[in-house]
């Protein structure tokens, strides 16, 4: 691997209404295909020899529309975080239905998570792996990886093993938002 272009899917109903996704799979919005449409032209100028995906809906729609000319890769280590319970929730909702976990701000613990759902730790220990798989299986090669806000932050975690915790926390890939990594 040359390089690693992350892509973060584009809208969906859920972003727009501030729930939790989580491992539910649903479609890009409107907003979200118009996203992915306009990241195009862009994507187009990347040297892109490989295009891997989260195996979500979302994620797929989005690989397609922005790598027509592609075969898609499905990989399982990219799948979004499973927040558990949390999925489908508003944050007030959450607040609401299980204030003593959410006071405690679950999600954002590393070895603990909402109830079945995955700590952070498990995340990352599941990208780790499917970087270093992709690092031994197309050496020399430049891949476009499309996967979800989450799994970004712990990517961005490997290629910066120092990152404070409050740092993980703040780097954001936005809705259709692209991060580049080179591997040498």
């Amino acid at each position: 691997m040359i390089a690693l272009y992350i892509v973060r899917h584009g809208e969906t109903d859920y972003n727009k209404q501030g729930r939790y996704l989580g491992r539910t799979d649903i479609s890009l919005s409107s907003d979200g295909i118009r996203q992915a449409k306009e990241l195009t032209m862009e994507v187009k100028g990347f040297p892109v020899d490989v295009v891997i995906s989260s195996p979500l809906k979302r994620t797929m729609e989005m690989a397609h529309i922005i790598a027509p000319d592609k075969d898609i890769v499905k990989d399982d280590h990219f799948i979004e975080r499973s927040i558990g319970v949390y999925e489908g929730l508003t944050k007030q909702e959450a607040k609401n239905k299980y204030p003593d976990l959410y006071g405690r701000n679950i999600t954002r613990i590393f070895n603990e998570a909402p109830p079945h759902g995955e700590t952070i730790k498990q995340v990352q220990e599941r990208v780790f792996e499917g970087i270093n798989e992709l690092k031994q299986k197309y050496q020399g090669k430049n891949i476009l990886l499309v996967s979800h806000a989450f799994i970004a932050k712990v990517i961005n975690k490997y290629f910066h093993p120092d990152l404070s915790d409050e740092d993980f926390f703040k780097f954001v890939l936005p809705l259709a938002g692209i991060a580049k990594y080179k591997i040498f």
